[in-house]
């Protein structure tokens, strides 16, 4: 019930189906009774926690004191079969904005994940009709007999994003293909990608200024790092495709990088430590044909996204399919932390899911930054009246954006959320997003920063969060209940 009445708050008539009192209070137009029944429905089924749009979750089980696991490409370890797959579903990337389109049943793909004090353990089957690969290396020394690029994604691959402070900042990136080629990235904010309604957070690629972007070994970037050697992987060939597994260090040492290299005090996002979440999604590249002629990708992918519309683009760099375990909201491009699935961490012998309580709060504060850019990239400048920001023309579904979900929480959850902006638009200080023609640049432009405060309804918790217009995300949580799940 919950979920069919979400789904006709989205619908074109969007602001009719406002509560009367906290409407008024906002300036939206007055509902009718059969308004007002429908959100207190909604309430009393907590539909305030924004359940319809919870993400994928794993719960990944600890490896017991005497359990190992062996990178061979096999997932026949005791350790493997004692925890479940994946359960959720796969999707194309681009399937929110185009449901009818079903995942072909011969590119199913699942997952199992474990841990234990020193790496994060990921084993994955993959659906393939036919396996393939020439890309062979790791990053500096990647190669590939075909001209068009030497990353493993340029071949068919499986991709691993993590997050581990689920803050947007200092993620990783992992991909690999069947040839055991591969490469990892350290982000330091997320990446551009306009063309794929995906605006990353501008930054220079040297090193030089403050909000410098990446630390990693991506081509035209400062930096060399990388969890090689220590990072094993493998693959194997299974009777529908092919499999991989992977261990990657969590901390950093003098041979390689690790998971939870990152800002100060990053260790506390260290699993062994406590933390019980963490960002992560995983995906796959699939290519329609495999060609070492550039000229060809135009008229080849054009053809081809009449019929499947889901393909990112038409040039060498875009012409692929990308299969996700957990979509990014409307965005066709994975630099988006905020919208991955939840990792959760738990003992050796625990297997109950605890949805994560920082959800709500993560969830608006994600749809509000997504209208503050949306918003500026129109009017050259940042809103402190959600009313302009929860239009559906600025909050939409292209760039992950629910206006629905705003609404509700100015008006029927008001008691439940209290959300507040600040803009400062005289500023210069802070990164500068494109607009009417104009480039972005790390600094010259304004500032904004929201924040919302969420009070449970009948628990003893609340949650506070923040984020900026640098997309740094940051939620905390106090009460009196010790390890709160939101469900």
């Amino acid at each position: 019930m919950v979920s069919r009445m979400l789904r006709l708050l989205a619908s074109a008539a969007l602001f009719s189906w406002i509560e009367p009192r906290s409407a008024t209070q906002i300036g939206f137009p007055q509902a009718g009774p059969d308004d007002t029944q429908v959100f207190q429905q909604l309430k009393e089924s907590e539909g305030w926690q924004f359940l319809d749009a919870y993400p994928a979750q794993y719960v990944a089980r600890r490896l017991g004191q005497e359990q190992r696991i062996v990178i061979d490409g096999i997932l026949d370890d005791a350790a493997w079969s004692e925890v479940p797959f994946t359960g959720s579903a796969w999707m194309d990337i681009a399937q929110p904005l185009f449901p009818d389109f079903v995942l072909p049943a011969e590119y199913s793909t699942r997952v199992k994940v474990r841990w234990d004090a020193d790496f994060l353990y990921v084993g994955a089957e993959l659906g393939e009709p036919y396996v393939t690969g020439v890309v062979t290396g790791h990053n500096q020394n990647l190669s590939s007999p075909n001209p068009i690029g030497a990353v493993p994604y340029y071949d068919n691959d499986f991709e691993i994003f993590i997050d581990v402070s689920g803050t947007n900042h200092y993620y990783k990136e992992f991909e690999m293909n069947y040839r055991n080629a591969t490469y990892d990235v350290f982000w330091r904010v997320p990446d551009d990608a306009a063309g794929l309604n995906s605006v990353g957070v501008p930054c220079c690629s040297d090193g030089t200024c403050p909000r410098w972007c990446v630390n990693t070994s991506f081509p035209g970037y400062a930096g060399s790092w990388t969890m090689s050697p220590r990072m094993r992987t493998a693959t194997g060939k299974t009777e529908h495709g092919w499999a991989v597994e992977i261990a990657l260090p969590l901390r950093a040492t003098g041979q390689s990088g690790g998971l939870l290299d990152g800002g100060k005090d990053w260790d506390r996002f260290d699993p062994g430590l406590g933390a019980k979440f963490w960002y992560m999604d995983f995906a796959r590249a699939e290519h329609p044909f495999f060609t070492a002629q550039a000229t060809l990708f135009a008229p080849l992918c054009s053809q081809i996204k009449e019929t499947q519309p889901t393909l990112l683009g038409t040039d060498q760099w875009s012409c692929y399919f990308e299969y996700v375990w957990q979509s990014c909201g409307g965005h066709r491009y994975m630099h988006n932390p905020d919208t991955w699935g939840f990792l959760q961490f738990a003992a050796a012998h625990e297997s109950a899911e605890c949805r994560n309580v920082e959800w709500p709060a993560r969830y608006l504060l994600s749809q509000l930054y997504q209208a503050e850019v949306a918003y500026f990239q129109v009017y050259g400048r940042f809103s402190e009246d959600i009313r302009q920001l929860s239009q559906p023309s600025l909050c939409r579904a292209e760039i992950g954006c629910s206006s629905a979900s705003l609404v509700l929480a100015l008006t029927s959850f008001s008691d439940i959320y209290e959300i507040d902006i600040v803009a400062d638009n005289n500023a210069t200080r802070c990164v500068l997003y494109a607009w009417n023609g104009s480039s972005s640049s790390p600094d010259g432009g304004p500032c904004f920063s929201v924040s919302v405060n969420v009070k449970p309804p009948g628990r003893d918790l609340q949650i506070f969060g923040t984020v900026s217009e640098e997309r740094y995300l940051n939620v905390t949580v106090a009460g009196s209940e010790a390890e709160p799940c939101l469900v």
